[in-house]
This record gives structure tokens, sequence and C-alpha cells, in this order.
């Protein structure tokens, strides 16, 4: 299914222009296709709604085949399943290598693995082709004195890239991500680096480009449409391209176009762009997307046979990991903001004790990202629940620490010998995940837990996922025993937090 979104009043002068006459229709205007994705988060099988990685590999190589046209991706590319995870990326990475995209713009959680793992994807070839990476606002920092330097981070990603179609039209694209990401990733791998203000940087980087002659400018901005739609962007750039919060969504203001395409490959967009060489801009732009169905009707089961084999080369490497069953007798389903992730924090209590730290009280986690099934689960299923590689830390707080945080956000497992009564002064040890505990708001302090010293706090040996896969594993889980979600539920004694109760 692709479904159509037509700017008419734009289109009427090219109708009006082509009653005069054809020839002058055809050398005046010049027309630009874009398409465009954001959020796959190593979507690879696909599922009900959501287009496999071959079906997305080939179509978008199929379109890049086409005269000017570019494809371009606007972040949070490799993070989310096991077949993209156990190679950091680089699947997804040589699938849209292989594809010949124009352009991907950085996303908060390509920085989860750290900064390290992310220039070895932002660099990496393959076929002799390596993607232009945008971050245009991506600068040095130091988190100490809260100094942003001068330097955009090169090694990360480039400000800009042109390109000369051959209908000789000069296309810019501009990248960044939005400033405020800066809270949504682990804030100990970003001490190094801030993201500045992301729309006066488009307007500085698009002004560069009309001065090298760009007829036309795109902006990729790995941010919601609410943080960039209302504030001038129409008179710097002809399109805006989003992400990060997972809509299908679009505006239009003076005639320009802020889209974003879902999320998970549930959908491609396609924008068409009329120049008009007499006018000097963009006169009309045409949207459609497709969907899962629209995908498949185009291919007609034809798939890129060099795409096909990129994914199954990286698929055999972890195949036997993936389809580890690590439950198999599950009672019930386990939704991701409540059982599943009271599931999590029951583990990792029991690995914390298992690690030498029996006075730690909780465990603390923040909700999923899936919902678990009620059928026997493998390790892949883990993966989607729990997609990111977070490691849980054992540190101490302040009472007041859980007043103001555990008692109102996520989940926790409280140990059984800790009777629930806390003094705000004194302190206590929990094991929380690192993304909370470090958490950070814009202006770089910690805003979550604010009392802990951490320069005594201990990271677990494993993630967080490995973690629940072994302790399902260690239980019996794996071999048969019953895993009832009824056993999780925010009422059962351990993980009720009403029992947390500050005594002055």
């Amino acid at each position: 299914m692709k479904i159509k979104i037509l700017n008419i009043y734009f289109l009427l002068p090219i109708c009006v222009s082509a009653l005069l006459g054809c020839n002058k229709t055809k050398s005046e205007y010049s027309t630009i296709d874009i398409y465009t994705s954001n959020d796959i988060h190593g979507q690879v099988d696909g599922d009900s709604e959501s287009m496999d990685i071959v079906s997305y590999g080939t179509f978008m190589k199929n379109k890049g085949k086409e005269k000017n046209t570019l494809l371009i991706d606007s972040g949070d590319t490799w993070q989310g399943s096991i077949y993209s995870n156990h190679n950091y990326g680089a699947m997804i990475n040589d699938i849209m290598c292989e594809a010949r995209f124009s352009a991907r713009t950085i996303g908060n959680h390509d920085f989860d693995w750290g900064v390290e793992k992310l220039i070895a994807n932002t660099s990496r070839e393959y076929n002799g082709y390596t993607i232009p990476v945008l971050a245009a606002n991506v600068y040095d920092y130091t988190f100490d004195t809260k100094v942003v330097g001068n330097n955009q981070q090169t090694n990360i990603g480039q400000k800009t890239v042109t390109y000369t179609l051959d209908n000789g039209i000069k296309v810019g694209i501009v990248g960044v991500i939005g400033d405020n990401q800066i809270t949504s990733i682990t804030s100990f791998y970003m001490k190094q680096l801030t993201f500045t203000d992301h729309v006066q940087v488009i307007k500085e980087e698009a002004t560069k480009l009309r001065e090298e002659g760009c007829q036309v400018v795109i902006a990729s901005v790995h941010t919601g449409q609410d943080d960039v739609y209302g504030f001038g962007l129409s008179d710097y750039v002809d399109l805006v391209l989003c992400g990060h919060t997972h809509r299908l969504q679009s505006k239009v203001e003076n005639g320009v176009y802020f889209a974003q395409f879902g999320a998970y490959g549930e959908y491609i967009g396609h924008l068409k762009l009329t120049y008009s060489e007499k006018q000097k801009k963009v006169v009309n732009t045409e949207m459609e997307y497709f969907n899962k169905a629209g995908v498949k009707k185009e291919l007609n089961n034809t798939y890129d046979t060099n795409i096909l084999s990129i994914c199954n080369r990286y698929k055999e490497d972890c195949q036997s990991e993936a389809s580890q069953v690590v439950a198999n007798n599950v009672n019930g389903y386990f939704p991701k903001s409540d059982e599943a992730v009271n599931l999590m924090c029951k583990a990792v209590l029991d690995e914390v004790k298992k690690e030498g730290h029996e006075d730690v009280i909780l465990s603390y986690c923040n909700t999923g990202r899936n919902n678990l099934p009620n059928r026997s689960w493998t390790y892949a299923d883990l993966y989607e629940s729990f997609p990111f590689d977070n490691k849980f830390i054992v540190a101490e707080i302040k009472g007041s620490d859980i007043t103001r945080e555990i008692k109102r956000y996520s989940n926790a497992c409280i140990d059984d010998d800790f009777d629930g009564y806390y003094e705000s002064n004194k302190t206590y040890k929990i094991a929380c995940i690192d993304y909370l505990l470090y958490h950070t708001n814009a202006y770089r302090d910690y805003d979550y837990f604010h009392t802990f010293d951490e320069s005594t706090t201990v990271p677990l040996s494993k993630n967080y996922r490995e973690i629940l896969r072994d302790w399902l594993i260690s239980e019996g889980y794996s071999e048969g025993k019953e895993l009832n979600a009824s056993d999780y539920l925010n009422s059962v004694h351990q993980f009720d937090k009403t029992r947390l109760i500050e005594i002055d």
C-alpha cells in the first residue's frame, strides 16, 4: 500500500505551463526524488507491521538506481535486534552501503555502544562505498566545567554533503540531532560530547549551502516534528526529514514538508520535489509512503541477491544464539512496562547477590521496548524487549533519591530482607540501570539520582539482557519450569513499591 499527499496549490503553475507547450515545461522544471527512512532500530526479520531488511534494502537499492534520486536515513539505525546488535550494526550498514545511501544522520541510539563503535560504523566501507554520515551539531565538550568546545566532531560525521544530479540540480543535505537528545543517551558516553542548537545549525549550514550554489537544500534531523516546526526553517530549506519519535506524520509550512515515517521498518517515505528554474525555487512537493504491503507489491518477490547474501551471512553468525530457548513453559503475557521489567529486576537482584553485593536493598530498571509473549521465549525474544546493551551499576544513594525517583519511575525488585523503611539522609546501596543512574538534564546535571558518589560505583559483569538470559536458564525455565506472569505483578510483595516508606 502507498498513500499519496499532493500539494495542489504549488502544482498549479506546472499544470498551466503544460497547457502552453511541452518544451517550455520540460526545460523549466526539474524533479528530485527522495526516498527516506528513520529509526530502523536494527529491524531484520520484520513482523506483521514492518518489512524485513532484505525487502527494505532491495527497495531502496532499486529506487536509488533511478535518475535524480537520493536515499536518506534520519538516524537510530542499528540498535534493536540480535541480528544487528551481534555485529554492532555492521549488517545494516553494509546493506545501506550496497544500496548506495546518499546520507545518514546520527541518532541518539547510535551512541549506545560508545563513541569508538560509532566511529567504526560511520567510517565503515562496503563494496567500495562509505555512506556520508551527518552530525553537524555534534561538538566537543568538557563535562566538569560544562564548556562547549569549538570543534565539530568530523570523526563522528560531517556537517553536510552535496550532490549534482543528472538534471543539473545541485542538492545539499545538512544533518543534525536534536539538541535535547543529550538527555536520551547514557551520559558517561557523552562526557566529551554535546549537541548544539540544531535549529541554528541548520540555518547556518543551509545558508552556506546556498552560497555554494545549492538550488535545493534538505535537512535530515533526528528529532521530532515539534522540535523543528515553527522555527523559521522553511525560509532556509526545502524539506525537513524528521525522526526519533517513531511517528508517521507530516506538516507543511510555507510549502515545505516536515515529515517522519514511523519506525522499525514500518514505512519508507517518498518525497518528489519540483524545482522551477525560472522561479529559482522548489514550487511543488508530493509525498507518499510505502508500508510493508506496498513494498512487497513493488518488489513482486524479487530480491537483490547481494543484499540477501549480506543478510544471510550475518544471520548465520548468530543464529544458534538467537534461537536459544530461554523459557519454554510461559504462562501469560509479560507487558514491557510491568511484568517483563519486574522479571528483569528480579534476575538482576539475584545476580547482584551472586556477585557479592549482599547489602543491596533493591534493583531498579526502566521499561522494556516490547512485550514478552505468552509462548516459549528465545534469546532473540529477549532482544526484542530489552534491545540495548545497558549495564546495571551498584551505587550508594541517599534515601532522598528513593523518595524522588524510585517511588515515582519505572520498576523495582525489593530485597525480602529489607523492611522497606528508609531515612532521607541515610545511605543505601541499590543496583540501577546505567541510563537512569547517570541521567543528566539538558544542563548536564545529574537529575534522577543526585547523591551517589560516582567514584564508588561498581558495574555488574554482564549487560542486563545477558543477566536475564542466564538467570532464566539457571532457574530451570529453559528446561520446562513454569514461568507465570502472575508472579511478577506490581502488586506482588517483592515488586510493590508502595511498601517503600520514608520514616523521617
